[in-house]
């Protein structure tokens, strides 16, 4: 049931609230570039040359998202587009979309409805309480209230810090004190969660508009596609192809020279990333940087980071070792990961790794269907000369083709490997996409070189410091 249709609209984050949530995010290394990219040029808000990725999920599933549970909702049920965001009360980028959404309900009013699912990511400590608070609130009639106030202090929610907002709303602090206590909305948190996996959902903020799951787009661009989606058409033009409107990307930029980046120090403290004899590598063993990296095959930041790989490589030669590890953030990736670790057991992980992120706008079919995705997977199999599909086949349902993919797991939580891609340098973890100049800075310190390795020319013009999937 929409709560308080007609009656509240949620407002902008605060001033303060949002420099806060800038803060916070330039201390996580993501603060430069958003998850979400700008819309392409025949999008809404367009320039630029990539495109938002949109891909269909289940009519019944999408469904769903409206009404189990009876989430928070502004709007009339009866609204023909509803907008589900999945999002987390730590997250920047979330913070940076609840203005868009606020401008949903003045611009289109009820012909909207605007869905929030709680989604706390596990790498954000508290912000499952904020969420349960929030449904507390909720409970009380003062949801949206409480999500404003949320976002604009996402650097103080702790426990006394959330009972401070109830009070300033007026709850009923005893029954409001209960709730958290009694974790009385966990339940219902985890089931929000749960259902968001179950269409793919791996980070925040992740929108659904009717049955189009959307992503790589900026705030500035949701209401055009909400219009869209209200004139009976996709939210987006087309679906991404295999070439640069299937990537993710940063923050979108005018054309032109763009102001060069610094890149934001490694962290002074590094971690034992463990590393099997059987992991893919390039580079030899005794290099003098490592960088492990941790990637699955339908997340747009890992395909974007693949030719960063190579530069670095083209650069550094032998004094660089790169050493690739599965870190499942979307499920229907699993069954990618465990065809190019097959392809491994026979010799041919660079083959089906590089046409897996080639072809990345064909596999996300992976999303909707895995008999559809193995399809996909055996049409790229097949391109691999010398591969058995047979023996493929049957190691990817085998024993051996599992444990690894249990083992880059667990090296990947021991390491805390934070959404993917997941980079460590010399055990020292940084941001996600970034481009070369980045990592050429931290290695040329490693390597106690005081002149740049990497020329800024080599940085994509329009890549900036970006976080990645289910960061």
């Amino acid at each position: 049931m929409a709560q308080g249709a007609g009656s509240y609209e949620p407002k902008a984050v605060p001033l303060s609230g949002a420099i806060v949530a800038v803060i916070i995010a330039a201390l996580a290394g993501f603060i430069v570039g958003k998850v979400f990219a700008g819309p392409a040029k025949r999008n809404a808000g367009g320039g630029g040359d990539n495109a938002p990725i949109m891909h269909k999920i289940d009519r019944a599933k999408a469904a769903k998202l409206a009404t189990e549970g009876d989430p928070p909702a502004k709007g009339p049920d009866s609204a023909k587009v509803k907008v589900v965001i999945f999002s987390d009360f730590m997250c920047g980028f979330c913070g940076q979309m609840a203005p868009a959404f606020a401008g949903l309900s003045r611009k289109f009013g009820d012909r909207v409805q605007i869905v929030y699912r709680t989604f706390p990511l596990e790498m954000h400590k508290g912000a499952d309480l904020s969420a349960e608070a929030a449904l507390a609130a909720n409970e009380q009639g003062k949801f949206w209230e409480y999500h404003d106030i949320l976002f604009g202090h996402m650097g103080s929610q702790s426990r006394s810090d959330l009972e401070s907002y109830a009070q300033q709303l007026g709850l009923d602090m005893n029954a409001f004190r209960a709730a958290l206590d009694t974790h009385k909305f966990k339940p219902a948190v985890d089931a929000s969660v749960a259902l968001g996996k179950s269409i793919g959902v791996g980070g925040t903020p992740t929108v659904v508009i009717n049955d189009a799951m959307v992503m790589n787009f900026g705030p500035g661009a949701l209401a055009g596609m909400v219009q869209r989606a209200l004139d009976g058409k996709p939210p987006v033009d087309r679906m991404p192809s295999s070439g640069a409107g299937a990537e993710g990307g940063g923050e979108r930029q005018a054309a032109g020279p763009q102001k060069s980046r610094e890149a934001p120090p490694l962290p002074a403290e590094s971690v034992d990333v463990k590393v099997e004899p059987w992991n893919p590598s390039r580079g030899p063993a005794n290099a003098k940087v490592q960088i492990v990296l941790f990637c699955e095959y339908l997340c747009p930041f890992c395909k974007k980071i693949q030719p960063t790989l190579d530069v670095l490589q083209k650069y550094y030669g032998n004094d660089v070792r790169i050493v690739f590890r599965n870190w499942i953030v979307h499920e229907p990736a699993t069954i990618l990961s465990k065809a190019v670790l097959a392809a491994g057991l026979q010799g041919k992980f660079e083959e089906l790794h590089k046409l897996f992120f080639d072809n990345q706008g064909e596999i996300r079919v992976c999303y909707e269907s895995q008999d559809d995705c193995r399809v996909q997977i055996d049409k790229f199999a097949g391109m691999v000369p010398g591969l058995d599909l047979n023996r493929l086949h049957a190691d990817m349902e085998g024993p051996e083709v599992q444990s690894r993919l249990d083992a880059d797991h667990a090296a990947g939580q021991a390491a805390g490997a934070q959404g993917t891609p997941s980079p460590f340098v010399n055990g020292r973890k940084a941001p996600g996409a970034v481009p070369p100049t980045f990592f050429g800075k931290w290695m040329d310190q490693i390597l106690g070189r005081s002149t740049p390795t990497i020329p800024a020319s080599e940085d994509p013009q329009q890549q900036g410091q970006q976080a990645g999937c289910g960061q």
